[in-house]
């Protein structure tokens, strides 16, 4: 019997997905972030969570948005243990991949997320003058 937190795992696999479809692209259309979204995209079987699912599309750094995805998420995973137990198979390498993709650095100013940086030579913190 596959027993898991179905709201745990639609939340870290909400959180994995989303860089992925930020940086959108050919992030998404390829590798573990496409393997990942197809799978949170199979049980999405309605009009209205198709659309939901399109939103996040359009929008994914909406977080009121991510919740009402993570929410429905739970919800059908419930339903559908296969897909359950596919995604759990998966999250862990799309969690590192996404790692990665959420270091993205704008305006200049250096962001960390997941408060850990990799760095490979020199590192400094603040903007140069």
């Amino acid at each position: 019997e596959y027993n898991m937190d179905f709201a745990t795992l639609a939340s870290m696999t909400i959180s994995a997905i989303v860089p992925f479809l930020i940086k959108g692209g050919e992030e998404i259309a390829q590798g573990i972030g496409k393997d990942l979204w197809t799978l949170i995209k199979k049980p999405f079987q309605t009009e209205k969570d198709k659309s939901l699912i399109k939103q996040l599309e359009e929008k994914p750094d909406d977080q009121k948005l991510q919740g009402k995805v993570e929410i429905k998420l739970s919800e059908l995973l419930e339903a559908c243990h296969d897909v359950a137990q596919q995604i759990s198979l998966i999250l862990p390498k799309a969690q590192e991949e996404s790692k990665k993709l959420s270091l993205l650095i704008k305006n200049s100013k250096n962001v960390v997320a997941f408060n850990k940086i990799v760095t490979n030579g020199d590192f400094r913190v603040g903007d140069n003058k």
